[in-house]
């Protein structure tokens, strides 16, 4: 036979529960007090983190001919073979792993704070002092006076200093920068660093934009200069040829018989320069569009946003971390009381 409860009986014991809960309010404010100091302390002592951030959208690879590659085509040569086509190291994901190389962020972090005074202290140094990785370095006595600014002495200072700023690219790495697509099927590019300096996360993520763009810069202008210079030097020998030929004088018309095979060489020559003036134009054309191709060449990041001061702390408030331990120990307080109720109605 089952039993029944009166609702009558469970407003009485919930009632009951409520008074007993009540009762042990000491053992709810020792908890509180604990975990509000344990609150306190974290928030005290934790470190600031200044979160900066930057979007930009990277340039993707077209199979469409569109504006000056357009009108190349229509005129019967194919400009992509001049300009070494699209730049498939920037194309995909790749962009997020360039942007996280060592390559590049060792470049950023050896890059000096003020860029116009060449003896001020480079972010490496900021984000080291921040992190205190420089005591570390005070416990050698030959790196008590080390920095990232000055140049090493000699190849041994040159390897202890390339070790430890891969140690330090390790950590930021892992710990500080953030590269990712905003969605997977978009284009548009987040990058975010957090760090205990503001400075530092301000100038590291703009200057990471800054080397990436330059990287491309340099592939593709360093291509294209090369396919220039050869063009240039390939129009300056048939423009030789073709002034020295037309520098050389027409004889005048001789009814003589004997001067018959004279005649023939010049036409000869005649023939030849037509062929070099040919070749002449067709290079020059593909020298101007190639140069015009590098006028409009469109940059591959589009920034949309950059940090500004001030950044935003991430770190809350010490009150904030007070208030949230007080209240998890008037939870976990109350937790406990219900259980001992409990325990007592068995």
């Amino acid at each position: 036979m089952s039993e029944k409860i009166l609702l009558s009986d469970l407003m009485s014991l919930v009632g009951k529960g409520i008074k007993y809960i009540f009762s042990q309010y000491m053992l709810i404010l020792k908890i509180a007090i604990v975990t509000g100091c344990l609150g306190l302390g974290y928030g005290y002592f934790s470190k600031d983190k200044f979160r900066a951030e930057a979007t930009f959208i990277v340039e993707e690879k077209s199979g469409s001919k569109s504006g000056i590659g357009a009108l190349a085509s229509s005129v019967g040569f194919d400009l992509g073979s001049l300009t070494g086509g699209s730049a498939g190291l920037f194309d995909g994901d790749n962009i997020l792993d360039i942007m996280q190389s060592r390559l590049i962020v060792e470049t950023v972090l050896l890059s000096h704070v003020d860029t116009t005074n060449p003896s001020s202290p480079t972010l490496a140094d900021i984000y080291a002092g921040s992190y205190g990785i420089n005591k570390k370095w005070a416990k050698d006595p030959q790196l008590a006076q080390f920095n990232f600014y000055t140049t090493p002495k000699n190849e041994v200072d040159k390897i202890k200093k390339d070790s430890i700023l891969f140690e330090v690219y390790q950590k930021v790495v892992k710990s500080n920068l953030e590269v990712k697509r905003q969605n997977k099927k978009g284009s548009i590019v987040n990058i975010q660093v957090i760090s205990r300096n503001q400075n530092f996360s301000k100038l590291f993520t703009e200057r990471i934009l800054k080397e990436t763009g330059d990287l491309y810069v340099d592939i593709k202008t360093s291509n294209m200069n090369n396919n220039i210079a050869r063009l240039q030097s390939k129009a300056d020998s048939l423009h030789s040829k073709l002034y020295n030929k037309s520098q050389q004088s027409v004889p005048l018309v001789n009814v003589n018989s004997g001067m018959q095979n004279y005649v023939v060489n010049d036409d000869l020559n005649q023939k030849d320069k037509n062929i070099v003036f040919t070749l002449y134009g067709e290079v020059l054309k593909n020298l101007e569009a190639i140069k015009l191709s590098q006028i409009n060449q469109t940059p591959v990041i589009q920034v949309l946003d950059m940090p500004k001061y001030p950044l935003v702390n991430q770190n809350y408030n010490w009150l904030i971390y007070l208030l949230g331990g007080v209240l998890s120990g008037v939870l976990i307080g109350i937790f406990c009381a219900i259980y001992l109720y409990t325990e007592t109605l068995q």
